[in-house]
């Protein structure tokens, strides 16, 4: 039997356990959240981190956002968010940090003494194209150079 409480568009519909927590709550199945999205500006002290895998083509990823408002139920980015204390759910799809310092540490990156020009994921992990590109513009104006 289908649940009518379902929210269409909404990949996660409820807050999954923390693995983190040492705490957790479990709501009720009939416990639905229409939650609204917030966005929480954070300042990481890089931007460009090094692929160590085998498997992947490319020397380094970056990041200008963490979590994603596309909300695909099957997202690998998802447990993540369990890093910062969210959910992989909800919070995941709702809670979206931005680095809006990402053109600067990009910059930074580039100068370094002894850089090698090698290629670089843009974002490997979150869409950097999703719904808070349009409010922050990082990727599009930042760090691709575009104005």
């Amino acid at each position: 039997m289908q649940n009518e409480n379902i929210i269409k568009g909404q990949g996660a519909q409820r807050n999954v356990i923390n693995r983190f927590d040492k705490y957790t709550f479990e709501p009720d199945d009939e416990d639905f959240e229409i939650v609204k999205t917030s966005f929480t500006e954070i300042f990481p002290k890089t931007i460009v981190n090094q692929v160590k895998s085998e498997d992947l083509p490319m020397e380094y990823s970056m990041n200008p956002y963490q979590g994603c408002e596309h909300g695909c139920s099957y997202c690998f980015a998802r447990p993540t968010h369990e890093y910062w204390g969210y959910s992989a759910g909800i919070d995941f799809e709702r809670k979206i940090m931005i680095k809006k310092n990402a053109p600067e540490l990009l910059e930074k990156f580039f100068q370094k003494r002894g850089y090698q020009p090698a290629s670089i994921l843009l974002s490997g992990n979150t869409d950097c194209y999703q719904p808070a590109e349009k409010q922050f513009e990082i990727t599009i104006k930042n760090v691709a150079g575009l104005s």
